[in-house]
């Protein structure tokens, strides 16, 4: 049992810092995983190329995937944008699968690195909720300001439940084996925090400032994202837009906020943070916002926040109002 919290690795930030090393977690183990034969079906490479798991997802990485899976059973490399769902989860640690024909999952960026698999976690209170996410990234891109996030199988719906740490957990568990019941562990060092990778901005992609008109024209018919992004307005900033992921951004769920670039008649967002859920208890989910909590005079139904109805105070106008007319 241990509590974790933002001095534990100081003096690996302050390594990565010296050695000049890159601060994005590349490679970061996610979980093994079982075929579902439908996720990891892009295999890149031919034999004995890539060799390792890290050769792996540095070949998906370059092919701007998001997910990298090898099998070691025959050393075979696979990369996805999709994420196996929950029930597919097996055990393992990185580089390690209990069974070797299932895959070991690596995400090919991100500014979080895995600390460990405990059987338990406590968190404090920092006004930080669950909520479910569809793979670590949405995880990670839910938590990006926070200093810890952590994920585990959903088996009610076959997601990940997520859960953001802004400094640090009260206390976690045994340290056991990655799998279905464990609770995945992920921390930023204060190398990651320094470096601005932290920021709410830096996992949405570039921001651009388009202010040459003819760039602007020309740009209108090509694609201004990368592949799975959307070319987002910026508010109050004419011509600038940011690539998003609408189908999980939190402020700009199913579509974009203020507008899509290049595109009038696009369908506009949500900002899952002003539905009426709890503090850090929402979270887009293939488009769709999801509350887990809702605000005080907000009540929860099927992932829905409803305003509730204040019966004392419908009951005194109704008086008020015969009152009223009586006289």
């Amino acid at each position: 049992m241990f509590s974790l919290d933002s001095q534990s690795f100081t003096l690996l930030a302050l390594s990565a810092l010296l050695f000049g090393q890159k601060v994005l977690a590349d490679n970061l183990f996610v979980g093994c995983y079982a075929d579902d034969e439908t996720t990891f079906v892009n295999e890149v490479g031919g034999e004995g190329d890539p060799a390792t798991v890290a050769a792996c997802s540095t070949s998906c990485s370059t092919s701007e995937y998001a997910y990298a899976a090898w099998r070691a059973s025959d050393s075979s490399c696979f990369c996805s944008n999709d994420f196996p769902k929950g029930p597919q989860m097996s055990t393992g640690n990185g580089g390690h699968c209990t069974t070797s024909s299932n895959f070991d999952v690596r995400v090919t960026s991100t500014s979080f690195m895995l600390s460990q698999c405990v059987d338990s976690v406590t968190y404090n209170n920092d006004g930080f909720n669950p909520f479910v996410v569809v793979n670590p990234k949405d995880c990670f891109r839910n938590c990006n300001g926070a200093y810890i996030g952590t994920y585990i199988e959903n088996p009610q719906n076959g997601y990940y439940t997520c859960h953001c740490a802004a400094n640090g957990l009260s206390d976690s568990g045994t340290e056991m084996t990655c799998g279905p019941t464990s609770y995945f562990i992920f921390y930023h060092t204060e190398a990651a925090k320094a470096s601005g990778l932290t920021r709410r901005a830096a996992p949405s992609g570039v921001r651009r400032s388009l202010d040459d008109t003819e760039e602007i024209i020309s740009r209108t018919h090509k694609q201004h994202c990368p592949l799975g992004l959307t070319a987002c307005l910026v508010q109050s900033q004419d011509e600038s837009y940011e690539c998003l992921d609408t189908s999980t951004e939190l402020e700009s769920c199913g579509g974009c906020m203020y507008g899509q670039y290049g595109n009038t008649t696009a369908i506009a967002g949500q900002d899952c943070t002003n539905i009426g859920a709890a503090l850090g208890a929402s979270t887009c989910v293939q488009g769709q916002c999801i509350a887990s909590s809702c605000r005080t005079g907000w009540k929860l139904v099927d992932g829905k926040c409803q305003k509730t109805t204040n019966r004392r105070a419908l009951q005194s106008r109704s008086k008020y109002i015969r009152k009223a007319r009586a006289t």
